[in-house]
């Protein structure tokens, strides 16, 4: 069986997941190192410049950092070498504030995806559980049937991007001409699960974090930058726990690992 080299990148540029800000990070390690099929290494943005990450088929930025921060931890050099790493063939999976990176919303990201942004003003907003409702026409190219067969699952939302997905996802060919690819909603947010506490201190603004105001947007999307794959989601996957069985099948997606029926 061959393996899948998957990088996650260490936002505390410490190279051991440690800090509050990696606890997203710690829990995806745990996950996949799991899977015998897949080598999980830790990557800072040093390692990450030095190492132009040869021999990875992945590459995670996953949740729990701030996006200002993760891009001064890449540095322009490690941006343009993401950059290239994923249109050369290297798969990409953001998470939360991975994915706000991948976007270009804002001068300095990623880049990856073409996909404009709700509401960016009220981004701290803070958070909970919500229901996120799969998309029959596009999760079947990623997940199994244990998934698939699935119509609402609970995902926690921390602030991540409300992606607003272009009609069809169809890029423009002058787009097409600078990498992006078909943008496929895999998810979107369904309904907020109250929490008991109605003093949920987490929720920064419950006017902007209400079914009202995140109903209908995109949750979770997968697209193509060059020849590589993207996967970007803004809540965390990994929680809760049994939700986690998705992140291995979404990373092999990612690493074009197996055939799969792609609709990108």
């Amino acid at each position: 069986m061959n393996s899948t080299t998957v990088a996650i990148l260490d936002v505390n540029n410490e190279g051991s997941l440690a800090g509050s800000e990696n606890k997203s990070a710690r829990v995806l390690h745990s996950i996949l190192k799991a899977e015998p099929d897949l080598k999980i290494i830790i990557v800072t943005g040093k390692k990450l410049r030095q190492s132009r990450l040869e021999g990875v088929d992945v590459l995670i930025i996953p949740g729990g950092g701030v996006m200002l921060h993760q891009q001064w931890v890449l540095g322009v050099r490690g941006r343009k070498i993401v950059r290239d790493f994923v249109r050369q063939g290297g798969g990409y999976f953001g998470i939360c504030s991975g994915a706000f990176l991948a976007t270009n919303a804002r001068f300095g990201w990623l880049a990856l995806v073409d996909v404009k942004l709700h509401d960016m003003k009220h981004q701290n907003r803070g958070g909970g559980l919500i229901n996120v409702k799969l998309n029959a026409d596009h999760v079947e190219a990623i997940l199994s049937s244990e998934w698939t067969l699935k119509d609402t699952l609970p995902m926690l939302y921390w602030q991540g991007p409300l992606m607003l997905a272009p009609p069809y996802g169809q890029p423009t060919q002058a787009k097409r001409k600078k990498g992006f690819g078909t943008i496929n909603e895999v998810a979107s947010f369904a309904s907020v699960i109250e929490p008991e506490d109605s003093e949920n201190e987490s929720i920064r603004f419950p006017e902007y974090f209400s079914d009202e105001h995140m109903s209908g947007h995109t949750a979770c999307i997968h697209t193509t930058y060059g020849k590589g794959r993207v996967f970007l989601s803004s809540p965390h996957l990994e929680l809760p726990e049994e939700n986690q069985g998705m992140i291995p099948e979404i990373i092999r997606w990612t690493a074009q690992a197996e055939t799969l029926s792609d609709s990108t």
